[in-house]
């Protein structure tokens, strides 16, 4: 069968669906990914496919099932199932309509189960997240850019922030527009949205600390240049302003995360799951509390690294871990919430995949759209390059969106396959195709 995989956030979920991808090529399936043409074509063809679900939609589950395919929930939100139990609410609403829900650790899957009916239990699979199999040393080649080491230096400091009421949108605006999905009916729960904006309040206690921990860092350490790197999400104009006169400072959102840690001297969070991706990676990484509230920080994360309250404890860390100061114990196992530590997600959920195609109907293979429906694509993507130029709210909203997934060639998904075969030659070697705008095909 064809595998078929939306994604949301390119610098998220990429290199870890490109890393999925060449595992199930290794077992006979070809994968459709991309943006959200990638539905268009599943919903459009009657033929049977492996969807693999992100954001729990019960009407594209519902035709996958339909057409005799099989419905896989990969959820990139993951970490967030031990943040907010009311998240999971949003997985009842498609037991009828899934094959298999993919559980991050064995804490997230007992959460799942605890929500589930009885009989519903044996959907849930623990298998840890794509992504997170290249979160390692291992694949620091992968994610180096030398063109940041030679731009900012092999030492630089990056601050990584996810201040959700700091949304290029508007909190509130962002909110609302959410609670009009059908998939995201939560957000219209009062005791749910009580709970975000007691979080918000949280985050904005958080804000104007970490602008002065960012200048504190750039007068204490001159020669050495500090990133910002906010959310995707985030109004990155919030800590420009704040930071203008300062030369060795720096907001940047550009190219993954991943990169950025890669290249980083130390990196900093609050309770950012960039955090996690740090520690994983060998990375020095310090957990900045100018104040904390376990209730309202995202649990586990905000765990994780050396724990500082002032911009001075920051800084003193700073030089320790320079000079090789170990890092710092997690209060958890934290095999029990990320999988991959014991076991390759992607073999796992391979391997799934190969059990549901098995004896299955041979994949069809998408095709590029013809004339007329690349033209109607590329119309849709340059009218929100035009739109992206509005002043206001609506100009935000659409940079936003293109932010999400910039535009991507052939080359730049060939450039990436080269460098996970640079590190694992055993992998299938494949060949890709461009269907459209940024959607693509991966066969072997």
């Amino acid at each position: 069968m064809l595998c078929a995989i939306p994604i949301e956030i390119a610098t998220r979920e990429l290199d870890g669906i490109l890393y999925l991808a060449l595992h199930l090529a290794a077992r006979g399936l070809p994968t459709l990914f991309g943006e959200r043409m990638v539905n268009q074509y599943v919903l459009s063809s009657s033929n049977p496919v492996i969807y693999f679900d992100s954001d729990q939609d019960v009407s594209v589950n519902e035709a996958v099932l339909a057409a005799g395919g099989r419905v896989i929930n990969l959820n990139p939100e993951g970490l967030n199932q031990w943040d907010a139990p009311e998240y999971l609410d949003n997985f009842l609403r498609i037991l009828p309509c899934v094959s298999r829900i993919c559980a991050w650790g064995d804490k997230q899957a007992a959460m799942l189960r605890s929500r589930l009916p009885p009989d519903k239990a044996n959907l849930v699979a623990v298998t840890g997240y794509p992504s997170f199999d290249l979160a390692s040393k291992k694949f620091l080649p992968y994610f180096r850019d030398e063109s940041l080491g030679r731009r900012y230096g092999e030492d630089y400091l990056l601050i990584n922030t996810s201040f959700t009421c700091n949304h290029s949108m508007g909190f509130d605006y962002y909110f609302e527009m959410l609670s009009r999905m059908k998939e995201w009916r939560i957000y219209k729960d009062k005791k749910f949205m009580a709970f975000m904006r007691r979080n918000a309040e949280y985050q904005r206690g958080l804000l104007e600390p970490f602008v002065a921990l960012t200048r504190h860092l750039a007068l204490r350490f001159p020669k050495r240049q500090v990133i910002i790197r906010p959310h995707p999400a985030e109004n990155m104009d919030f800590y420009r302003s704040r930071i203008a006169d300062l030369p060795n400072v720096h907001v940047l959102r550009t190219g993954s995360v991943r990169k950025w840690i890669a290249t980083a001297g130390a990196v900093i969070h609050h309770d950012c799951t960039t955090g996690l991706e740090a520690l994983l990676m060998g990375k020095p990484l310090i957990q900045y509390r100018p104040h904390f509230d376990p209730e309202l920080a995202a649990a586990i994360v905000s765990e994780l690294g050396h724990p500082a309250e002032t911009p001075e404890a920051v800084a003193d860390l700073v030089v320790a871990t320079s000079k090789g100061c170990g890092p710092a114990p997690s209060a958890h196992d934290l095999t029990s919430y990320v999988a991959n530590l014991r076991q390759k997600a992607c073999e796992v959920i391979a391997d799934m995949a190969a059990g549901f195609a098995a004896g299955g109907p041979a994949a069809w293979k998408p095709r590029p759209p013809g004339v007329w429906g690349s033209v109607k694509c590329w119309r849709k993507y340059l009218s929100k390059l035009l739109r992206a130029k509005q002043p206001g709210r609506n100009g935000r909203k659409v940079r936003y969106a293109l932010s999400k997934f910039p535009y991507m060639t052939e080359q730049d998904i060939r450039d990436r396959l080269d460098k996970l075969w640079a590190i694992e030659p055993e992998l299938p070697r494949a060949r890709v195709e461009r269907l459209t705008v940024n959607t693509f095909l991966l066969t072997q």
